[in-house]
């Protein structure tokens, strides 16, 4: 991986999670910043990872303890502090593109000649400028008028492709390249070579290559796209094969049926897009899906952000399988804060990734018994392999890449026992259209992965 790296100013870079994929860039870095190939190197990743990751991986290794490097997250000023170091290595968090924008305020302020992109798949999206929103104001007549206001700030997308001009080398790394289908792949591409392979439009991107339905969000390849499509990015892409260094997780999906009441409720709540029951409203189709997993977890959100209650059927699972665990340490995945909340009443000692800065060292001391987690907060380069084997998802989710991720923190090198991952299923509900989605885009990514192994 580290040849490759050297070897190429544009690579995407499919690897395994928790395979080495830090050490390997910091190895090639190492040597492009001593043969003076490089000056300046950003590395853009997850928060968490920026934070602990990278600079952990730095002092681990003799000859990359020599680079200088500075961490740029946190509060302005010691965002700004550590890009006043201008340091060979300067390490961001996503969030955080649009405040260094404004920081340097111009691009010809841009000094980091390599990029490399941890997780790249954040890119996928690939919309330059924020999208149009609705206000609604009160008119001096009492009227309530709805305004279209348009966008016009730049996303972390659309500033990396402005600074891309200034960009000799751009580097990304991904376990999941494509966690939304082959669509995914536009905007990581259009950062590799500006548009040469699938072209510097993602709306005729689309429209070359996709069917879309006009009344839904759904977006479909046509026949033949997929292979097209991968055609164009044979020498930008590449998979290295993972060696294999712990068992695979093993599922243990835990089925469970809503009370008869619920299920009436939820089928009226499908059909109508309005409970009147539980007083709540899907405004639209897209807008339904997510309600639906909120109904299959037993509480749902009103408008005015106020939760109702539903049922208890996964309540009564997760006490089940606690239960069974017989006191081994336990990490559950949430879907909505009402998840987070409710089994927090019900187990007060649990403890809450996002709100202990300790977590993952008091997990892997064996601190915690009942750890919770939303796969978005703790899903990339978290190691919780030595604090436990049992995992289970309280609330679903249609995001491969979160699916994937928060899969992949227990299965690491050094755990020593069956990993045992139990999805907590409501019975006809969009929990299991949410399984069979995973499932076809998982298929999806395989292909792209199998397409481009590295031959050894």
């Amino acid at each position: 991986m580290a040849k490759i790296i050297r070897d190429n100013p544009a690579k995407l870079i499919i690897m395994g999670m928790g395979s080495g994929k830090t050490g390997a860039s910091l190895d090639a870095a190492y040597d492009l910043l001593s043969r003076f190939e490089v000056a300046h190197i950003l590395v853009i990743a997850p928060r968490f990872v920026a934070v602990n990751t990278w600079p952990t991986e730095i002092e681990s290794w003799q000859h990359t303890r020599a680079i200088s490097y500075a961490v740029a997250v946190g509060e302005p000023e010691e965002r700004a502090a550590a890009i006043a170091k201008r340091a060979e290595i300067t390490l961001i968090n996503f969030e955080n593109l649009p405040w260094l924008a404004k920081h340097i305020r111009s691009v010809e302020a841009w000094i980091w000649d390599m990029v490399i992109i941890d997780e790249s798949s954040r890119f996928q999206s690939g919309e330059g400028r924020t999208k149009p929103t609705k206000v609604k104001t009160v008119t001096k007549e009492g009227k309530i008028v709805t305004k279209v206001r348009k966008g016009g700030n730049m996303t972390r997308f659309g500033i990396m492709t402005t600074a891309r001009r200034k960009i000799s080398r751009v580097i990304e790394l991904t376990g999941t390249p494509a966690p939304q289908g082959i669509k995914s792949l536009w905007g990581q591409a259009y950062l590799l070579d500006q548009g040469q392979r699938l072209g510097r439009d993602k709306g005729e991107f689309e429209k070359r290559w996709f069917d879309k339905d006009k009344y839904t969000p759904t977006v479909e390849p046509k026949p033949g796209a997929e292979e097209e499509i991968l055609a164009r990015l044979h020498d930008v892409l590449v998979t290295i094969p993972q060696e294999k260094v712990a068992d695979d997780a093993k599922f243990i999906p835990m089925k469970v049926r809503l009370p008869e009441q619920a299920m009436r409720d939820y089928r009226e709540f499908e059909k109508k897009l309005y409970s009147e029951p539980h007083d709540v409203e899907a405004v639209s189709k897209g807008v339904l899906a997510n309600k639906l997993l909120q109904f299959a977890n037993g509480h749902m959100y009103r408008e005015d952000r106020t939760v109702v209650h539903i049922h208890d059927a996964k309540m009564e699972a997760l006490d089940e399988l606690i239960e069974s665990a017989q006191g081994e340490n336990l990490l559950v995945f949430y879907g909505f804060k009402f998840d987070k909340d409710a089994i927090r009443k019900r187990y007060p000692h649990a403890v809450v990734a996002n709100e202990s800065k300790d977590f993952v060292t008091d997990w892997n001391k064996n601190r915690i018994r009942l750890g919770l987690a939303h796969p978005a907060s703790i899903g990339h380069g978290t190691n919780l392999q030595y604090g436990g084997h049992l995992a289970a998802w309280y609330g679903l989710t249609f995001s491969l890449e979160l699916w994937l991720q928060a899969n992949m923190r227990l299965p690491r090198p050094g755990q020593t026992e069956q990993v045992l991952i139990y999805p907590i299923i409501a019975e006809g509900t969009y929990d299991e259209r949410a399984i069979t989605i995973l499932n076809d885009r998982d298929a999806t990514q395989d292909r792209i992965i199998r397409n481009f192994t590295l031959r050894t």
